[in-house]
């Protein structure tokens, strides 16, 4: 009678790789933002290798992907491909389309191993290895998204994808895996060629080596001779050979003395290795995933011929899956290093860091943050670190002292909580002061929780200082309570509204220091005035060209032009007009009644309102990007009323 322990323990780590997936991605657990590559030890591999040639990470690329890659790593070396046998969702995929094959009683179309067909195929999942690498790599982004039948299928097909790429994994994935015996994992799967890969363990290290020695002579080779080195290398070997060298350290044993020959190993193998005809399973193929051992009444199947050895697999996977999630969270490459001082300069520097600077949250915004930094004197280099909110910053304290440094990157902000009603006269101000709110989206968190009590706040408004000023604008019969600015200031995970009607989860560290005496009043005009973010520009060529004495101005009315989401979009507007000739300028103000308008300054010798109401409202504008470079984007402004001449 067979032993269904083993089995039974691998089945529960699948199906609940499963379930996990399940419950993250479907947001039970209130995670409004799931990454279905979060812990992808794949996409990891391919963080670590960007990292390596760039210097930097992409958005899409975590720490956490960089040391489950490790893990994985180490698992082959010494246990086999154990994420194939017991986590891979696209592995257990595979098996039960297997299984349901045998069920229906289909036959299946048999790609015998070692036959010159599988010997063809297998070289598959190496170009896939190549090229998915080659992309990432050359674009810091996670090019496996745009096929991975995971990915697509954990997405809803609604993820960064190629429609074509992706479909044609999932018929591999099905059709293949249904009519051939692990299909994909034996000739699709990339991560399966990396994997296998990591069983020549001296092989990746002679190639590395050689690459290593070759650059401390001064030679230097691009890496992509080194992957398709190491890809080509290790093809062969396992065309040749199908045998695994020098790792996994732990193998399936045979003890001939016990074993009647009764194959059942064999047909429990999910890749029909002949364990029957072997005393050390050393085949490339083997994921030491305990089938055979489970398989075996006699008891001969064990691993490095030790019983006990039977449940190390699985203890090995919980052990280096806690130590990853451990070490992933505390430790982070920077998203991004850039230094702009010479190397004399370097020694001389200082390190200053600077936490919850929320909104340094990708790659992108990171080069942004460096580009402000560079226009700051005495500041030569910046790290970012984005999973951790915080930066290093590099500057020579000769030059400029660390409150410098955090007053000239400090951007003042403005949130208007309410509209105060018609019938208001004054409104009172008071000021709080407090830490840990540095970040240009923090005074906004604190606004909206505000807006969310729906007592008599209006606005606030931050100015630089230690600790920060934060003045509150309240309704002139608000009552002022410390006590409760102190507990909406610092609730430590905020509910923030997103699309949807759900709510996302926020931490945060605000501390309330203290509320000043000093109450002071002014009009509602003053408020409105006050809380709206104006934007002005003149367009110096067009000016030139046209000049000022047949200016005039076209008005529009927006409203929700005080509201950040279209406020945002007249920086945009701007530079297509100052693209388009005869428009010498643009401004935005709000009215007396409240209302907020966009004023447009053009010569008359060259535009009338016709013409002006044409270009704003064409589908696509051209802009002037900040790097120089023109580009075409869909019109962020969809124009509805024609405005008038003033």
């Amino acid at each position: 009678m067979k032993n269904t322990k083993g089995n039974l323990l691998r089945r529960i780590f699948q199906l609940s790789v499963i379930a996990l997936m399940i419950i993250v991605l479907s947001e039970i657990l209130g995670n409004t933002k799931s990454d279905p590559e979060s812990f992808c030890p794949f996409g990891g591999a391919q963080a670590f290798t960007s990292y390596l040639v760039n210097g930097n990470m992409a958005c899409a690329m975590t720490m956490m992907q960089i040391v489950m890659s490790a893990a994985l790593v180490l698992a082959i070396i010494l246990f086999s491909k154990l994420f194939c046998s017991y986590l891979c969702p696209i592995g257990l995929v595979t098996e039960y389309l297997d299984k349901a094959r045998v069920a229906l009683k289909i036959k299946t179309f048999e790609i015998k191993t070692g036959s010159i067909l599988d010997r063809i195929l297998r070289i598959t999942k190496y170009l896939l290895l190549f090229i998915i690498f080659y992309y990432s790599v050359s674009s810091s982004e996670l090019f496996c998204k745009k096929f991975d039948p995971y990915y697509a299928i954990a997405t809803g097909l609604d993820g960064e994808i190629s429609v074509w790429m992706t479909l044609t994994s999932i018929y591999l994935l099905v059709f293949g895996g249904f009519f051939i015996k692990m299909f994909w994992c034996k000739y699709i799967c990339p991560l399966g060629a990396m994997s296998n890969i990591f069983k020549y363990i001296v092989v990746v290290a002679i190639v590395a080596g050689t690459y290593v020695g070759l650059n401390l002579f001064g030679v230097q080779i691009h890496w992509l001779y080194i992957l398709g080195a190491l890809l080509t290398i290790s093809y062969l070997l396992e065309i040749i050979f199908l045998k695994s060298r020098y790792a996994p350290l732990f193998k399936i044993t045979r003890d001939e003395n016990t074993c009647t020959n009764c194959n059942e190993c064999d047909k429990s193998c999910p890749y029909s290795i002949k364990i029957s005809e072997s005393k050390r399973v050393d085949h490339i193929d083997c994921n030491l995933c305990g089938d055979c051992i489970n398989s075996c009444s006699q008891k001969a199947i064990s691993i490095n011929r030790s019983k006990k050895f039977k449940f190390v697999p699985p203890i090995v996977i919980v052990l280096l899956f806690a130590a990853a999630m451990y070490i992933g969270s505390i430790w982070e490459l920077p998203m991004l290093t850039d230094m702009w001082a010479d190397e004399t300069k370097i020694e001389k520097l200082k390190e200053h860091e600077i936490r919850g600077l929320r909104s340094i949250n990708c790659y992108g915004t990171s080069k942004v943050f460096a580009e402000q930094l560079r226009e700051i004197h005495g500041i030569y280099g910046v790290q970012t670190f984005t999973e951790h909110q915080k930066v290093k910053i590099f500057y020579d304290p000769n030059e400029i002292s660390k409150d410098e440094i955090e007053e000239s990157i400090y951007t003042p902000a403005k949130f208007k909580i309410s509209n105060p009603p018609k019938d208001v006269e004054k409104i009172k101000i008071i000021t709080v002061r407090a830490e840990n709110m540095y970040d240009r989206m923090d005074p906004n968190y604190f606004g909206i929780q505000l807006r969310l009590t729906e007592r008599g706040y209006y606005g606030l408004e931050t100015e630089f200082a230690h600790p920060l000023i934060i003045r509150l604008f309240l309704d002139i019969n608000e009552p002022i309570d410390e006590r409760f600015i102190k507990e909406i200031l610092e609730m430590r995970e905020l509910q923030m509204p997103v699309h949807g009607g759900k709510t996302k989860k926020i931490d945060v560290d605000f501390k309330f220091i203290s509320l000043e005496d000093k109450v002071d009043t002014i009009s509602r005009r003053e408020f409105m005035v006050r809380q709206f973010k104006a934007y002005s520009s003149r367009y110096k060529d067009n000016n030139e060209k046209w000049g000022t004495k047949d200016e005039a101005i076209y008005e529009l009315e927006m409203p929700g032009l005080d509201k950040p989401v279209l406020a945002k979009t007249i920086p945009f507007l701007s530079s297509y007009l100052s693209l388009n000739d005869g428009f010498l300028g643009i401004n935005t103000y709000m009215r007396e009644d409240d209302m907020p308008c966009i004023q447009i300054f053009f010569s008359k010798k060259a535009l009338n309102e016709e013409q002006i109401w044409k270009v704003l409202t064409r589908e696509d504008w051209k802009i002037k990007q900040k790097n120089g470079v023109y580009k075409m984007i869909p019109a962020k402004i969809m124009f509805e009323d024609k405005g008038i001449l003033k």
